[in-house]
């Protein structure tokens, strides 16, 4: 047989892998100014939006874009919502500085979130009796053009003449965009919507904040589908195999899109029972394999998450969240899914679920799910959701160096038994055909060497094993992050942590510390106990039952107050400001 050398060969007795440290700037002196964007579907939001955001990127300033839109193909009424700063954001505002209505209905659809000072923009075909608007000829000017399609460039061109920015970074992002063909069409639409500009009112505009030297050489644009992708290529991945699912195909997308760049099988399964179930395959076979889903995929997957447990064979889901039950609201965002991912299979085995925050957390966790699941050979699930998946931000370079790469197969002998009991509970893993060992994976319970059994003193020590592995994994658990000192404890998981980040800057109460939770099962209950020191701990959750509340309540964790929210929307920095407000001065 011809013999295999294995890559980074590592073992359980080895120190668990620490992520990349990367310092984390307290940022006192943010400027921002927010811009939303209205329209149907199919009218070229889209478009707009990724023109400004390399325009106003290579005009020196950070740039954070969300969106929330309708589930259908064309028609309804569809928003994005883009800031500029000279600083990194990290979440949404509900109230904006300057509305680009693209159609009528926009209008009304965001009327709630214009202010006495928010500029709204709109074509001169639209009216409304009780907002004042700054009409533009955007339709007529499209077409004499040639197209209505040029509209976007048109007011890209007004936005960046009423700003008085240069015009050049806008050009250059219009070819970038839209290529050399009907370049000479989309540069004089931006020029007829500069010179239009001029033509306007004095308008009350925010002030630009001052931009960056150099910024477009050290931060990229990305969002966080790309991000996760990039963790899960940082951790070795070469196999993913998966049923499109709104919000978790970004993901699939990104991988498949860098299959040609790296040894990455893309696969696009018949079903997502059959999607897990190869990636468990994969595994078995030597591979680093993974699925993507959101909940209903997920429901799906529960038999062969059991599988995983049974079998002990390592296994990655991604799990992008949008507001259930059933088909829900397929394209909002919503954090519903963490009972399901901590409780879902049958049986009692292990699983680690992380839920990374922020784009360079995407990455960190992205990598750490495959190192995991090696590690300890069970399913970890990565739960990210609809506004983390497909928001857009700024992240400067990484060093993918900086993450260790280590691969836990080992090779076997004519004596290896695969279930092996000892004080780890961690057999090490061999592969069929590495070695002279026979590898057994079932599905039943089994002996040591995975032969079918029903004994019950096996049993017993089966069940053991497993739980050694659950308590391990428990005492090597991620300690939450802790933002600043104070008495009153303001807890997030997942993608929470930018709008509450903004919230507690704009509150500025010395009182207030912010708990990140990144790594949110298994807790270790030591890394908890400065939540028994606080006064007060108030949780912020995106969904209405206030489900990692629950969990800390479980493990001793006094609950003063819960801000919760299941509207489709992920929380918007300043109406989280303002709910915190109102909460700490009823509590004091």
């Amino acid at each position: 047989m011809k013999e295999m050398k294995i890559p980074f060969q590592a073992t359980i007795s080895q120190s668990p892998v620490s992520l990349p440290r990367y310092r984390e700037e307290e940022y006192t002196d943010t400027q921002s100014i927010s811009i939303l964007i209205g329209g149907a579907a199919g009218t070229g939001i889209k478009t707009l939006e990724k023109l400004l955001s390399d325009a106003f990127r290579r005009s020196g300033y950070f740039v954070f874009s969300t969106s929330e839109y309708m589930s259908r193909v064309r028609g309804g009424s569809n928003t994005t919502l883009l800031r500029i700063s000279n600083r990194p954001i990290q979440a949404p505002c509900w109230y904006v500085d300057l509305f680009i209505a693209l159609d009528a209905e926009a209008l009304s659809h965001v009327q709630e979130r214009l202010t006495d000072r928010t500029i709204v923009l709109a074509d001169e075909s639209v009216t409304d009796a009780q907002i004042d608007i700054t009409v533009m000829p955007m339709m007529k000017t499209a077409k004499k053009l040639g197209n209505t399609r040029y509209a976007n460039s048109y007011v890209a061109g007004i936005l960046f003449g009423m700003l008085a920015l240069n015009s050049v970074m806008l050009l250059q992002s219009v070819v970038i965009l839209f290529g050399k063909q009907n370049q000479e069409e989309n540069e004089a639409s931006v020029q007829e919507g500069i010179l239009y500009s001029k033509s306007l009112k004095k308008l009350p505009l925010p002030k630009l904040p001052e931009p960056i030297q150099n910024l477009i050489n050290s931060f990229h644009l990305i969002d966080g589908s790309s991000a996760s992708g990039f963790g899960f290529l940082a951790g070795g991945c070469n196999m993913i195999t998966a049923y499109p699912m709104s919000p978790s195909t970004g993901v699939l997308n990104f991988m498949a899109s860098m299959s040609e760049d790296f040894t990455l099988l893309v696969e696009q399964s018949e079903d997502e029972i059959a999607s897990l179930n190869m990636v468990l395959g994969g595994w078995l076979g030597g591979a680093r394999a993974m699925t993507s889903t959101s909940g209903g995929g997920f429901a799906l997957m529960s038999e062969a998450i059991s599988l995983s447990g049974m079998s002990e064979t390592p296994a990655v889901i991604y799990l992008a969240q949008r507001p259930g039950p059933a088909t829900g609201l397929p394209t909002r965002s919503e954090q519903g899914d963490l009972d399901l991912a901590i409780h879902s299979g049958h049986g009692y085995f292990g699983r680690i679920v992380l839920a990374p925050g922020s784009l360079q957390e995407c990455i960190d966790y992205g990598y750490l799910a495959f190192e995991l699941a090696d590690r300890y050979q069970m399913p970890v699930i990565v739960l990210s959701d609809q506004y983390l998946a497909d928001t857009v931000g700024m992240l400067g370079k990484v060093d993918f160096s900086a993450y260790e790469q280590r691969r836990y197969i080992q090779p076997t002998d004519a004596s290896y038994k695969r279930y092996e009991v000892n004080n780890s509970g961690i057999t090490p893993r061999g592969i069929p055909g590495l070695g002279t060992g026979i590898v057994v994976s079932t599905s039943d319970e089994h002996d040591e060497r995975g032969q079918i059994t029903e004994s019950y003193q096996v049993r017993e020590k089966m069940v053991e094993k497993r739980k050694k592995k659950i308590e391990l994994v428990t005492s090597e658990a991620y300690a939450p992050e802790v933002l600043g000192q104070g008495s009153i404890g303001i807890i997030g998981w997942g993608s929470t942590k930018g709008a509450i980040m903004e919230a507690l800057k704009g509150l500025d109460d010395p009182r207030l510390f912010q708990l990140h939770f990144a790594w949110v099962h298994p807790l270790d209950p030591q890394s908890l106990e400065i939540l028994k020191q606080t006064e007060t701990n108030i949780v912020i959750e995106n969904n209405v039952t206030g489900a990692f509340a629950d969990i800390l309540k479980s493990h001793g964790i006094k609950i003063d107050h819960r801000i919760l929210q299941a509207n489709g929307f992920a929380f918007f920095s300043d109406l989280l400001r303002e709910k915190l407000f109102k909460v700490i001065k009823e509590l004091s």
